[in-house]
């Protein structure tokens, strides 16, 4: 099974795959930065994807030491949810974010609500993830474990 998994914070990044390494040890996991390069991941391979972890949150490009990212998108995961149902493109997919609130002021409990009317054949659920705590396995674990039954 194969899961791509959009993130562009590094430490978030390396403790949700060793969860996901750990835990569900057949899972091939691949990696992508920011909206556009995780969009075009998505659009050009989406039959390969079981799952799609999302942050919500990101830069429009990848960060390098030649490039900034571009312009931050605080809804850039909404907006890859969008072009999946545009494209028609049935991958499942679970929010992972560490914020509570967004820029534009919307609450993480009201995007869930927001998510889950607009996108029913897509959007899973959300995991709110803390460094400072482990409550987010659980959660993450039960989200994916739902989509293997």
């Amino acid at each position: 099974m194969k899961i791509l998994f959009i993130e562009d914070h590094p430490l978030k990044q390396a403790q949700i795959n060793k969860f996901i390494n750990d835990n569900f040890a057949d899972y091939e996991i691949i990696l992508r930065n920011s909206y556009i390069s995780g969009l075009k991941e998505l659009k050009k391979n989406h039959s390969d994807y079981d799952v799609l972890l999302l942050d919500i949150s990101m830069p429009n490009y990848d960060i390098s030491s030649e490039e900034s990212g571009g312009d931050w998108m605080p809804l850039a995961g909404k907006k890859i949810l969008k072009e999946m149902y545009l494209r028609d493109i049935s991958t499942k997919a679970i929010v992972i974010t560490m914020h509570g609130s967004f820029d534009d002021g919307t609450r993480i409990t009201d995007l869930d609500s927001e998510l889950a009317n607009e996108f029913p054949d897509n959007y899973i659920g959300y995991v709110y993830y803390s460094q400072i705590t482990e409550d987010w396995k659980e959660q993450l674990g039960k989200l994916i474990k739902s989509l293997l039954k």
